[in-house]
């Protein structure tokens, strides 16, 4: 869990850096977040333990996989918004819930979709906002084979 004030700079940087400069989101210093705010938790929690909840680590070892986050690609991220949007002053609490895991066949191998969500709620406890997340293991590390070396490409020199 992590608090995650919410403050008008960051509201202002965000829209501005995401083009959607809107007089709500600049100029009013309690104003909404843009809907898309959220996800900037990342620089408040860190989202890999929800890889290492009990749940989470009992359903990636049940279909064979080695846990490594830098292996995983962003598929999809939808906001679900529990009444208004957050507002600047507002402080939220985050939390980490584990939604499941598939296995899908493509033509290159195995996919694992991995669904998770980060639950946002207010100081008194109202669920406020949730993120919900599909990400995915494309030719997942299996647990019995070793995990493959990271490989470095000097500058000038073409890769393999």
């Amino acid at each position: 869990m992590a608090i995650m004030p919410v403050e008008w700079g960051k509201i202002r940087e965000y829209a501005a850096a995401t083009a959607n400069a809107r007089a709500e989101y600049m100029a009013d210093p309690k104003g909404p977040i843009p809907p898309t705010f959220l996800a900037t938790v990342i620089f408040w929690d860190d989202l890999e333990r929800t890889f290492e909840l009990p749940e989470a680590a009992e359903a990636l070892d049940g279909v064979g996989l080695t846990r490594d986050v830098r292996r995983l690609l962003s598929l999809e991220q939808e906001y679900v918004f529990h009444g208004p949007l957050p507002r600047a002053g507002d402080v939220l609490e985050t939390s980490a819930r584990f939604d499941g895991v598939e296995v899908k066949q493509a033509r290159s191998g195995p996919m694992i979709l991995v669904r998770f969500a980060v639950e946002f709620r207010s100081q008194d406890g109202a669920l406020r906002a949730e993120c919900l997340y599909t990400s995915a293991y494309l030719n997942p590390p299996r647990a019995d084979e070793p995990p493959a070396a990271d490989t470095a490409v000097a500058a000038g020199q073409v890769a393999s």
